[in-house]
C-alpha cells in the first residue's frame, strides 16, 4: 500500500473510531467537508500539507519522518521463511 492510500485509510479508519462524521471532523480541524471526504478518498490534488497536519491533529496523530533502508539478507530470508 502506498503512502497516500495509507494515510487516506488512516484517516477514515480514525475518524470513524472516533464515531465523528466527515462534517464533524472538518468543524474540529477548520476545514470544509469536501476537503475531508478528498482526503479520505486519496485526492490529493488541492490538499496542502498543513491541512493534513490539521487534521491528523484533530485525530491526535502526527506525519512523521523516519529513515528508509535497504533490506538487508537476514531481513530477506526471514521474509521468504515467513511468506513461503
Amino acid at each position: 500500500m502506498g503512502f497516500f492510500t495509507q494515510l487516506s485509510s488512516n484517516v477514515r479508519k480514525f475518524r470513524k473510531d472516533n464515531g465523528w462524521s466527515q462534517q464533524q471532523l472538518a468543524d474540529m480541524a477548520g476545514l470544509d467537508r469536501t476537503t475531508i471526504s478528498a482526503l479520505e478518498r486519496n485526492k490529493f490534488n488541492d490538499i496542502g500539507i498543513r491541512k493534513i497536519q490539521r487534521v491528523l491533529q484533530v485525530l491526535s496523530h502526527s506525519l512523521a519522518i523516519e529513515p528508509v533502508r535497504l533490506p538487508n539478507l537476514d531481513y530477506m530470508q526471514r521474509f521468504n521463511r515467513e511468506n513461503d
